[in-house]
């Protein structure tokens, strides 16, 4: 009886530490990855990435924010719902960081935001 108990508390210790190793093995995967917007290029493509740098123009469409950011080379990037978590005006100049998924729309690559912070 007592070694089936220290066999039970071995596969639970075991199994806790492979949930433990995996979750954080997951939360690497999904957290964005700092890069410079001129290391950005096609295998990069569908990858979470955080980039900053100032902002050289922006616009609302719709329900839409567009604005390209600038560290030296040009992204564009896209925020699809802007002001759902909070106000966040960008205007040309400000300095941003944006953590978004890098796509490719008519043959350029660009952000699709999914976090902006203003940065000062």
């Amino acid at each position: 009886m007592l070694l089936r108990e220290y066999m039970l508390n071995r596969m639970a210790l075991f199994c806790a530490l492979v949930g433990i190793f995996l979750l954080f093995a997951y939360a690497n995967l999904e957290s964005p990855r700092p890069i410079k917007i001129s290391d950005i290029s096609e295998r990069h493509i569908d990858t979470k990435v955080t980039v900053k740098g100032v902002v050289a123009f922006s616009k609302t469409s719709g329900s839409a924010l567009l604005f390209a950011i600038d560290d030296g080379a040009k992204i564009n990037c896209v925020f699809f719902k802007p002001g759902t978590e909070e106000k966040i005006i960008i205007q040309k100049g400000n300095y941003v960081e944006v953590d978004g998924k890098v796509k490719r729309y008519k043959d350029n690559l660009e952000i699709v935001a999914e976090k902006v912070r203003l940065l000062d």
